[in-house]
């Protein structure tokens, strides 16, 4: 078996390619590429709990802590205590987590660009629509 042709060994060195250019690109705002995610899901909908985030996420409790502490840290966010739940903590952004977005998506527009040029559009769609496949088979109620 030639390992450097299998399906996992190629979608390795992409995870590993991306993470890196993201991590790059995401030094200018002093952030991490798991954090942007948080981030994504707050312009989504803001002031989510943490455990909701993890949910979503599908990361341990654990590790959205750690990210949420980093992103307040750096002015992203802030966190609130639920008034109804105590044992509940609530992320909101803050004006300057709110207004790094348009640069966050067309920096994201660049990599997904940089992803698909050399495929046809007809293949763009049967990529994405394989990629959401795999990700509902191997991703469905894991965290």
């Amino acid at each position: 078996m030639n390992f450097g042709e299998t399906l996992p060994f190629l979608l390795a060195q992409l995870a590993t390619y991306f993470k890196v250019q993201i991590e790059k690109q995401l030094q200018e705002f002093n952030l991490h590429s798991g954090q942007v995610f948080i981030l994504f899901e707050l312009w989504k909908k803001d002031g989510l709990s943490q455990i909701e985030l993890t949910s979503i996420l599908r990361v341990s409790p654990p590790t959205v802590n750690k990210m949420v502490k980093s992103l307040k840290n750096n002015g992203f966010i802030a966190c609130t205590g639920c008034p109804t739940d105590g044992r509940l903590t609530r992320v909101f952004l803050t004006p300057q987590g709110a207004a790094i977005r348009p640069q966050i998506e067309e920096m994201w527009k660049r990599l997904e660009i940089e992803l698909v040029e050399n495929l046809t559009p007809t293949e763009q769609i049967i990529l994405s629509q394989l990629f959401s496949k795999i990700n509902e088979t191997l991703l469905r109620d894991k965290i």
